[in-house]
């Protein structure tokens, strides 16, 4: 599999992650979550935009992806 292939994946993945953490907030704020458990929701989320703006930012660029794990 080329690195391009492999990156397309990770930032598929990503974007799983990403959707699956918005859709528990919006779960955690329905179900009357504590700021405690929504303050953790919203800071993966940031950690998750964070990572997937870097692979899309690296994979504009032409960065080799096999060291960023």
């Amino acid at each position: 599999m080329s690195a391009t292939a492999s990156a397309s994946e990770s930032i598929e993945a990503l974007n799983q992650v990403l959707a699956y953490l918005v859709s528990e907030r919006q779960l955690l704020r329905s179900h009357g979550a504590s700021s405690v458990e929504l303050e953790a929701n919203r800071k993966a989320i940031v950690a998750m935009q964070w990572r997937l703006n870097r692979r899309l930012a690296d994979e504009h660029r032409g960065v080799s992806f096999a060291d960023d794990a």
